[in-house]
């Protein structure tokens, strides 16, 4: 009898997954499965190219393959949404009335936008998760004048860098008291907030208990009127299918380092897998390109018996104006030292220590000095902070060195 493996989740994961089973030698039947009308596509243009392309026909580009790839591979794409997944007998129940039996299962849900209360999306009140969403949001982008964010988070940061390059006057409101206080160190977040209000940005911080109201031609946001409101207040994981099942959530659906789930069979990858990370097992749900890429990867070899784990070196990029900023490592403040390469230009790679061993980098349109560092970061390697922070030595040329020097033998730099 055929094999069949169902992926509940037609994103990049389940994508990128469907595609690995195929590349690793599985030659069983794949099902995905998505919600959305949409191909399988990425979701960083979204708040980017999306909004700031000059023509509506050519604003998005981000499939994860060609629609001809699932036909010539034999995925089998269908746009429905899994009601329910009984794990004991191995058949997922969809919307339409089908059931599909499985040998495998694979969830890639992703997450959704976390809403704000008493705040619905609305003609003149926006979220920003779904390629649809993207499209309305462009569309009354063309006629408004005035736009508030609500969250200074990435998201919202990214969405309100586009709104300002289109001519909008953006206001940013913040719960905390500066940007991004658990991903940047302060001296990094109000780098970028200078770079923002060099662009004519307006930030309000410390913005407690907002409310944002529809009113007949715009929204209003605390005591002011704006044409439009966009609600960026991060992201909660769609686990309610793998709960209902009676898999193990919290935070998402709970993962082995082989994203295997507590039910037989059952995987889970991307935004929605809550993994163990690190030396300690942290459970950790990261909500990024790369985890929803390189997860599902390894899942997929898990299925087909590779036995593979899940250590990734978390990375993260963000694009905002002429800035491309990228993070290596994870931001949980446990940093010594930190160290700058700072260039010309507003470039600059900024360096974080614990106990000798770089683990965490920050770069600003320098990501090839960031990549150069990702060895030493992913094999923990002590390095001297003298030689991080002499100019004289090339980054590039910073792993040799530093291998030859714990060797004991005389590094030479080329």
């Amino acid at each position: 009898m055929t094999r069949t493996t169902l992926i509940i989740g037609a994103g990049q994961a389940g994508a990128r997954a469907a595609e690995a089973l195929r590349t690793h030698g599985y030659e069983g039947r794949i099902v995905l499965v998505g919600d959305e009308r949409h191909a399988p596509y990425e979701r960083p243009p979204l708040s980017k190219d999306v909004l700031t392309a000059k023509e509506d026909d050519d604003c998005f580009r981000g499939w994860v393959h060609s629609i001809e790839l699932y036909g010539e591979a034999c995925i089998e794409w269908l746009n429905d949404r899994v009601l329910r997944l009984d794990t004991q007998s191995h058949v997922a129940t969809l919307e339409r009335g089908d059931e599909l039996r499985y040998d495998h299962c694979l969830l890639t849900t992703g997450g959704r936008a976390r809403q704000l209360p008493g705040a619905p999306e609305g003609p003149h009140t926006f979220y920003l998760r779904t390629l649809d969403d993207a499209m309305r949001l462009r569309a009354r982008l063309a006629t408004a004048q005035s736009v508030a964010v609500i969250g200074g988070g990435f998201l919202g940061l990214e969405f309100a860098a586009s709104a300002r390059t289109r001519g909008l006057d953006v206001s940013v409101f913040e719960t905390a008291s500066r940007l991004l206080s658990r991903a940047l160190p302060p001296i990094f977040a109000e780098r970028l907030r200078t770079k923002h209000e060099t662009h004519g940005m307006r930030f309000v911080f410390d913005a407690t208990n907002l409310q944002a109201t529809e009113r007949a031609t715009g929204v209003q946001v605390g005591a002011e009127q704006f044409d439009l409101c966009v609600i960026a207040i991060g992201q909660e994981p769609n686990d309610e299918v793998a709960k209902a099942a009676g898999i193990a959530t919290n935070n998402g659906i709970v993962v082995d380092r082989h994203c295997r789930t507590s039910a037989h069979d059952v995987f889970a990858a991307g935004d929605c897998a809550n993994f163990p990370y690190g030396a300690n097992d942290r459970a950790t749900r990261l909500e990024s390109w790369q985890n929803a890429q390189e997860q599902a990867i390894v899942a997929a070899r898990n299925i087909v018996g590779d036995a593979i784990a899940y250590a990734p070196t978390p990375w993260f990029w963000t694009d905002q104006y002429d800035w491309n900023i990228q993070m290596l490592g994870m931001p949980d403040g446990a940093v010594d030292e930190w160290i700058e390469r700072a260039g010309v230009d507003g470039k600059t790679v900024l360096m974080g220590l614990r106990e000798g061993v770089i683990v965490h980098v920050l770069a600003i349109n320098q990501g090839g000095e960031l990549r150069a560092l990702r060895r030493l970061v992913e094999e923990a390697v002590p390095v001297d902070a003298a030689m991080l922070a002499d100019p004289t030595i090339k980054l590039r040329q910073l792993d040799k060195l530093v291998r030859s020097t714990h060797s004991g033998v005389q590094g030479v730099l080329d």
